[in-house]
């Protein structure tokens, strides 16, 4: 159960960095090689190229802080290095008097257990739409 629950905090950690923009935050749940790929293919490998990134996201959306990330229905399966898991997730959109939902999809992760505890080592990205 504490396994569990110390891999659920990951996706907290990394909703907030990613909504409020906390690049160190965003970063701190990865493995020192950790992989991020997006539905088009393209990787971010290791804590720079997550950084870029995130600095990259940033410059996108020109700073704003009015989507939140909702992750949920995380099923977590024991492999023999660790842990891999699947969960749904949705963005809402804030910036408006009613909270909307804009994209949604579901992560496909990889969960190693470090000296720092569990970090995430891949997570690939699916939207449920096409974008």
């Amino acid at each position: 159960p504490a396994d569990y629950a110390e891999i659920q905090h990951l996706a907290v950690r990394l909703n907030q960095g990613a909504d409020f923009h906390d690049s160190d935050m965003w970063v701190s749940v990865w493995t020192p090689d950790g992989v991020w790929t997006r539905p088009n293919g393209r990787e971010y490998a290791g804590h720079e190229g997550l950084a870029e990134y995130r600095k990259t996201r940033r410059a996108e959306t020109g700073g704003r802080t009015d989507t939140r990330h909702w992750t949920n229905s995380l099923v977590v399966t024991p492999t023999a290095d660790g842990a891999k898991g699947r969960a749904y997730w949705l963005v809402m959109d804030v910036s408006g008097t009613q909270p909307t939902p804009s994209v949604s999809g579901y992560y496909d992760d990889t969960f190693v257990k470090t000296p720092d505890g569990w970090k995430i080592q891949t997570r690939t990205l699916h939207f449920d739409q096409t974008r």
